[in-house]
């Protein structure tokens, strides 16, 4: 992108949304009707203007930079309709850049102050937005499934047992393996770009931005509870087997009686 020599500080918005876990890239690239600038593995970059740009990830994230809202919802509802509406919640977040020429570059928390504009910066920028809107995601969806296995604890403390049925408890250890597996597999949120290896501006850009998202803090705390809730749904699954345990025990005491009734039964019939 070349530097814009403008009198005045222009300003850009970034708008960055999370949609799903995963996204298919190739999938989505046949929805548009343009050549994507940048096509990987991980990403699609598209431009649509000198200086518009939206960028979809693999991990479920898609940052607009400088797009018009009304084509932003027409580019979300593309995808949307090859994804299926998501019963998940939708993050997002709003970021904004001021060019001011002869500036030190600086990251805030809602924007961030550039000398200059470059693809390179943008494409950064965009990175760390996606991995933020990721997290956030996870960060609302561990801390539901928090809050339930409190309420299996909560229950077990006022009665003294679980009162959900087994196949709902099982469901719910399922949806937890399932956010953790999806975690895992979304490790390289925190991967950092190819780019910041060769150019060191770009590398301190991404480190001071890094820090300012928080972004292996707030990794390091989904992670936490994560392995929180497998410690609690292990005492939940020896509970479970403790109870299929005692209704196996009970039947077979039922059985045990109505065998010995049986026997009696048999004898005193036997005896007249």
């Amino acid at each position: 992108m070349e530097e814009k020599e403008l009198e005045f500080a222009p300003r850009y918005f970034f708008h960055a949304y999370h949609l799903t876990e995963t996204l298919k890239l190739k999938e989505i690239d046949r929805l548009f009707n343009i050549t994507a600038r940048t096509q990987s593995s991980t990403k699609l970059v598209y431009q649509e203007g000198e200086d518009r740009f939206f960028l979809i990830y693999r991990f479920g994230s898609v940052i607009f930079f400088n797009v018009e809202p009304e084509r932003q919802r027409a580019v979300i509802e593309k995808i949307r309709m090859l994804i299926g509406q998501k019963p998940e919640m939708l993050t997002s977040e709003e970021f904004t850049v001021d060019i001011r020429h002869g500036e030190k570059n600086a990251v805030g928390f809602e924007r961030a102050s550039l000398d200059r504009l470059t693809i390179e910066r943008v494409e950064l920028i965009a990175f760390i937005l996606a991995q933020s809107t990721a997290l956030e995601y996870f960060e609302f969806k561990v801390n539901d499934l928090l809050r339930e296995t409190g309420d299996i604890g909560q229950a077990l403390k006022q009665r003294g047992r679980l009162q959900r049925s087994a196949t709902d408890i099982k469901k719910f250890i399922g949806q937890c393996i399932t956010t953790k597996q999806d975690l895992v597999a979304s490790l390289y949120l925190l991967d950092k770009p190819d780019e910041t290896w060769d150019d060191q501006m770009l590398d301190n850009l991404y480190r001071e931005a890094v820090e300012m998202f928080e972004l292996k803090d707030r990794y390091k705390t989904v992670d936490y509870k994560l392995r929180m809730i497998q410690e609690n749904l292990e005492l939940i699954a020896d509970l479970l087997q403790y109870r299929h345990a005692n209704v196996l025990e009970w039947a077979i005491i039922i059985l045990i009686a109505i065998e010995i009734v049986l026997f009696v039964m048999q004898m005193f019939f036997m005896g007249h």
